[in-house]
């Protein structure tokens, strides 16, 4: 198993920053939304009278992050034009689990552990046997497919596509592209390279991070997977069928890459949505998320035992609000994952009682309503996580009137008993990851891959659908018609309470393509 940084949707937080009182002359960054363009100039020329300086801008959405003090932020708010200002939010790459793949197929033994044991059917509800799907590629062979060497173990893939069925409908074109906001792609690797089309780009400016990452030269054209986490959600999309299929094994990829190996700033992703637009993409899609903050921050002053208000961050919500529209005007499809917490997003007693428990203190307390974003934006497709079984996955948020579709992310349901009963040796021993994980591509070799799970591992498989629908209708539907199509004629439906958790219902890209 492997330790790393990872990019999982959700536990990307939009760190909730805060002015940190009585620091008016310390510099900090600042999110800055005009009315609108008209008033660009008349900001500058203001701007120009303190000592605060423009260090990124966004101009099609009127979004300018600025450098400068507290002091500096009260003067900005007072000017003639601006809508909105507030503190930037940065987004973090958390430490999760991946495990690696060293490309062992041998399923005899005791590689299935308890999958048909009691454990399983307490965890999942039952096991009949679907999960190992289409083992010998006969299925897929009778769609037209030759069966790459890890098809026997991509059971997500094999759930989505009827063990291959959609593949003798429809696999995509280089005419269709899917647009990946992420780390990146890796350039060389067997399943992506076929599919990766010209045109990708870097937003991670020169120093990376607020100058930390010093290797970052700001390069445009450097959109190498530095992390593995872009590359991996490339391959769910259009795995080209060399070692693994993605859901659409012919779609066109373009990495936008907004992380390098360190945090990153709302203002890149922002970008990168708009260039991914202007370019013509046809479907954005963004395994990231995290939180906005519409009540406001508290903090207590040390002197007086007074909580004091140090404000929110509706600017940078504002901006994501624009940046989605404009994508949406362009004719890009945007699809985002629900994130990671394990969340009723509906509840803002709970979401407003985690964010308190997570990042808040005994100094700091978050009070108001909060939004996860993209995810809870009105014109973006909202996607949660399954598991083996159809089961929401255990840490996957959900909601109702929050989501609009659900498909397979994986789940640890299995891994985090074994771990809790100090077992965790044997369930790797015993590959039960297989099972419950899923296996995509890896930015650190030509041929490798790993498992992970996640809403980010979900959400590019309803981008591949969204692409195929696009692919097949020649480029001639608007977004609302991609998106009612597949929220109605690409899902195993369900009702009832239901779709609180899985909104319209199970992604399935045969019935997409009847």
């Amino acid at each position: 198993m492997r330790k790393l940084i990872a990019l999982i949707a959700g536990l990307a937080i939009a760190l909730m920053s805060f002015s940190t009182l009585g620091a008016e002359t310390e510099e900090n960054y600042y999110s800055i939304v005009l009315k609108n363009n008209a008033q660009v100039e008349k900001f500058k020329g203001d701007l120009s009278l303190i000592d605060a300086e423009i260090v990124y801008e966004v101009p099609e959405i009127g979004y300018y992050q600025i450098k400068g003090t507290e002091g500096d932020l009260n003067q900005i708010k007072g000017f003639k034009g601006v809508q909105a200002a507030s503190t930037s939010l940065s987004w973090n790459l958390p430490e999760t689990q991946n495990i690696d793949f060293n490309g062992d197929l041998d399923l005899s033994g005791d590689l299935l552990g308890d999958l048909n044991g009691d454990l399983y059917g307490d965890l999942y509800g039952h096991f009949n046997g679907d999960l190992l799907g289409d083992l010998n590629g006969d299925l897929l062979e009778e769609a037209g497919m030759e069966m790459p060497g890890f098809w026997p173990i991509q059971w997500d893939i094999q759930r989505i596509t009827e063990n291959g069925a959609s593949y003798a409908e429809h696999t995509g074109s280089h005419d269709t592209v899917v647009a990946v906001i992420d780390t990146g792609i890796n350039p060389t690797h067997q399943d992506l390279a076929p599919n990766l089309m010209p045109g990708s780009k870097n937003f991670v400016p020169p120093g990376g991070f607020r100058g930390t990452e010093p290797s970052e030269t700001g390069d445009p054209g450097n959109y190498v997977d530095l992390h593995g986490h872009g590359s991996h959600v490339s391959g769910s999309i259009a795995g080209a069928g060399n070692g693994m299929l993605g859901v659409a094994p012919d779609l066109g990829l373009r990495a936008y890459r907004v992380f390098g190996t360190s945090s990153a700033e709302s203002a890149w992703i922002y970008n990168a949505m708009i260039a991914a637009a202007d370019d013509g993409s046809d479907v954005l899609s963004m395994s990231l998320g995290g939180w906005d903050l519409f009540g406001q921050t508290f903090v207590k002053n040390s002197e007086t035992g007074k909580w004091e208000n140090v404000g929110n961050d509706v600017a940078d919500y504002v901006a994501y609000k624009r940046a989605a529209k404009y994508a949406e005007n362009k004719g890009s499809v945007i699809v985002v994952a629900a994130g990671n917490d394990g969340l009723d997003l509906s509840n803002n007693n709970q979401v407003m009682n985690y964010l308190n428990s997570e990042y808040g203190s005994e100094n700091v307390q978050f009070r108001g309503t909060a939004k996860t974003v993209p995810a809870q934006l009105s014109n973006v497709v909202n996607v949660s996580a399954t598991g083996p079984e159809d089961v929401l996955a255990q840490y996957s948020n959900y909601g109702a009137g929050q989501i609009d579709i659900a498909t397979v992310g994986g789940d640890t349901r299995l891994y985090s008993w074994y771990a809790s009963q100090g077992r965790l040796d044997e369930y790797l021993a015993n590959r039960m990851y297989y099972w419950e994980f899923n296996l995509s591509a890896d930015n650190r070799s030509d041929t490798g891959y790993y498992f992970s799970v996640g809403t980010s591992m979900a959400t590019p498989k309803v981008s591949a659908v969204a692409g195929l629908i696009i692919d097949q209708h020649n480029g001639d539907l608007s977004p609302a018609e991609v998106k009612h199509m597949l929220l109605n004629n690409a899902v195993d439906e369900v009702s009832g309470t239901d779709s609180k958790y899985f909104g319209s219902g199970h992604l399935n890209a045969y019935k997409a393509l009847q």
